[in-house]
């Protein structure tokens, strides 16, 4: 943006700010063009001799920027020009920091009870800003069983990084709450990096008591909105908090009261977006802001109906929001695969927090996000044929397959619903949709398009005689030559009837191996290891699904991880017993290196002393067991024993070295005989 354009942009916002209450401070914004004008020509435009706002200066490892070219954001919005990167005047102002001096912040505002649909519309040109320098993505929250559209379970996902039915928060009672194991990503941030400071302010009072954990520095209750705000704004404007956490509530007051079709809820829309753009100037107005990169965060825990409350399915209720803007966070961008539930893991992978696969969760930082074989469909989809819901706008649902994969209809009986005769392709808008309060909200862990195969709205039409009867069958996966893999991926089963389903796979195209048979309602990513025969090429797996007016199988993100196979790692443990000219040698076994350890080698190395061994020599013993006697050694010498694992790949370092020193063994003298006694 040319100087003299973003200085008119924040004068006009002045007296703006001066005239509306709403509108964030006048002094900040009064700062900022006071700071441009006085700029001078040095920063006539963006370029400033140095790089473009919406280039990050420091690539982060953990969400690398696919676009590292100069391009110019769509930005007469303040928030753009906040987010993108600190001001050619603020950088003129500010001495510039070190490449590795830089510092990560990261800001996360929630907008309780949100409508994605009504954000534009209400004109929310800060919120617009972030979007143009950021991404946008929605997403459709879960439904009952799992949970209701609930504040509770929505702020608790979005903290946590994982679902209502892993977490144990259903609603807003907190009653059994499994914070425990799944804290909030600020404790997170606590426990890996405590040198940070955090802080949540929140005017809702259990965001700040409840669903964030005492480990975080700071938890203040707002009061309202107002005082939310301000206390924020205090905070990120004169203190120095690392990673920040605000929640604003009155949108959801709005809408209870008038529901998203009062004029209320789009003035309280635009409040809240005057106050997201207060925080924005405050991040904007710190005296280090050249030295900081920031990742911002906006999103929701649900929406609204338009009469007015939440907690059902309605699509209007589920559907939520992830904006987010920061280092390389593509301009401008819309992503279909991002969910709440990945703020949580994007805020720690920003911090340079790694995701433990212990921790168990749902989410994935964005920078990690890739679309699978499914996602690439998206092209195909099609609006409904038989089914009378969601809608003719809907494109959500295809037969044709993706590259590499087939669907085996063989056993499908001819007829019925044509959007699900056999396995489909489809999309959650279109399928938790056509005909909810059946379970299909609740395949929250599938991602864009997912493969489906429903019997239940199948058998909604006539069809000739049998079940429901189709299989799934992958590429087949070329292996790395490693004994084990593993077969991942997202699966929610729900059974209302006769069904069944399995998982198999087949070795270079030969018999079908079962992995599992599911025999219960499952909702999980699933992770099947199994054993690879040797020499084996390729794996294909099979989803087969039978089922007569049952429910429904949904399967997403199949992925085969197998490691490259390595030769094996040094044996632990060595133990060695001297004996007379032998030794004993026993160990624990070596890790294989995902290929079969096939024997071991222990070595008895006569230890050179002054110069000279006694004429001792090495002693080397093969075997496959656990276990080696050494025989012919020289006894009184010291030996230096090691073992050593071999596979097919290769043989493994040598194990911490153990010593035997021989010795004659000496029998024990036997007992003289007693002398008779003299009589007397």
């Amino acid at each position: 943006m040319p100087r003299q354009e973003l200085f008119t942009f924040l004068s006009s916002s002045v007296r703006r700010a001066e005239q509306d209450p709403h509108e964030p401070g006048a002094n900040v914004y009064r700062q900022l063009a006071i700071r441009v004008e006085s700029s001078g020509p040095a920063c006539e435009d963006w370029g400033c001799g140095r790089h473009p706002p919406a280039v990050p200066r420091l690539e982060r490892p953990t969400i690398p920027s696919p676009n590292r070219a100069s391009r110019a954001v769509p930005t007469s919005l303040l928030a753009a020009t906040l987010v993108a990167a600190p001001i050619c005047a603020l950088s003129v102002a500010s001495p510039a920091a070190a490449e590795g001096d830089r510092v990560t912040k990261t800001l996360v505002v929630g907008i309780d009870g949100a409508s994605f649909d009504f954000l534009e519309p209400a004109g929310m040109p800060n919120l617009a800003g972030l979007r143009a320098a950021g991404l946008t993505a929605t997403s459709n929250l879960y439904a009952q069983p799992m949970a209701g559209t609930v504040s509770g379970a929505g702020w608790s996902s979005i903290a946590t990084g994982v679902w209502p039915d892993k977490l144990d928060v259903v609603d807003n009672s907190f009653s059994s709450p499994n914070y425990a194991e799944f804290p909030d990503y600020l404790t997170r941030i606590e426990q890996a990096s405590p040198e940070r400071s955090t802080l949540v302010v929140g005017t809702w009072s259990p965001i700040p008591q409840t669903v964030f954990g005492p480990a975080v520095d700071e938890r203040i209750a707002g009061g309202n909105d107002e005082g939310t705000t301000a206390k924020a704004v205090e905070a990120l404007a004169t203190g120095d908090p690392d990673d920040v956490f605000v929640h604003l509530d009155e949108v959801d007051g709005a809408g209870h009261s008038v529901g998203t079709n009062g004029a209320a809820y789009g003035a309280a829309l635009r409040r809240a977006d005057a106050q997201l753009g207060e925080l924005l100037a405050a991040i904007e107005s710190r005296p280090t802001r050249a030295g900081e990169d920031w990742l911002v965060v906006v999103t929701a825990d649900h929406g609204h109906t338009p009469t007015g409350g939440h907690g059902g399915n309605t699509p209007a209720e589920r559907k939520t929001f992830v904006i987010a803007a920061g280092p390389g966070i593509e301009a401008g961008s819309t992503r279909n695969d991002v969910k709440i539930v990945d703020i949580a893991p994007t805020v720690l992978a920003a911090d340079g927090i790694a995701t433990d696969a212990s921790w168990n969760l749902d989410g994935t930082a964005i920078g990690e996000l890739a679309a699978d074989d499914f996602d690439a469909v998206r092209p195909a989809l099609q609006p409904q044929l038989d089914e009378t819901r969601p809608g003719a706008g809907v494109l959500g649902w295809t037969h044709e397959t993706p590259d590499g994969w087939a669907i085996d209809d063989s056993a499908m009986p001819a007829g019925g619903v044509r959007e699900w005769s056999g396995w489909s392709f489809a999309t959650d808008d279109f399928f938790s949709n056509i005909e909810r309060g059946q379970g299909r909200e609740t395949n929250v862990r599938s991602r864009d398009v997912f493969a489906v195969a429903d019997s239940d709205e199948w058998d909604d039409k006539a069809h000739a005689a049998g079940q429901f009867d189709s299989t799934l069958v992958s590429p087949a996966y070329p292996l790395t030559g490693a004994a084990d893999a593993t077969l991942a991926f997202a699966s929610t089963y729900v059974i209302d009837g006769p069904q069944s389903a399995e998982v198999s796979v087949s070795f270079d195209g030969g018999a079908p191996v079962l992995l599992k048979s599911y025999t219960a309602n499952a909702n999980a990513n699933e992770r099947l290891a199994f054993a690879v025969p040797q020499g084996a090429a390729t794996a294909q797996f099979r989803f087969r699904y039978t089922g007569t007016n049952s429910a429904f199988w949904a399967v997403d993100r199949v992925k085969l991880e197998q490691a490259q196979p390595t030769a094996p790692s040094a044996p632990l443990a060595l133990q060695v017993t001297s004996g007379d000219a032998r030794a004993t040698a026993s160990w624990q076994a070596a890790a294989d290196g995902h290929s079969p350890v096939t024997g071991y080698t222990v070595t008895a190395t006569p230890v050179i002393e002054k110069g000279k061994s006694k004429q001792a020599v090495p002693v080397v013993v093969e075997t496959a067991e656990l276990t080696a006697t050494l025989t012919g050694l020289r006894n009184g010498v010291a030996y230096t024993v090691t073992v050593t694992a071999t596979n097919a790949y290769g043989t493994s370092e040598a194990s911490a070295p153990a010593t035997a020193t021989p010795t004659v063994s000496r029998a024990t003298p036997a007992t003289p005989p007693s002398k008779p006694k003299p009589r007397g």
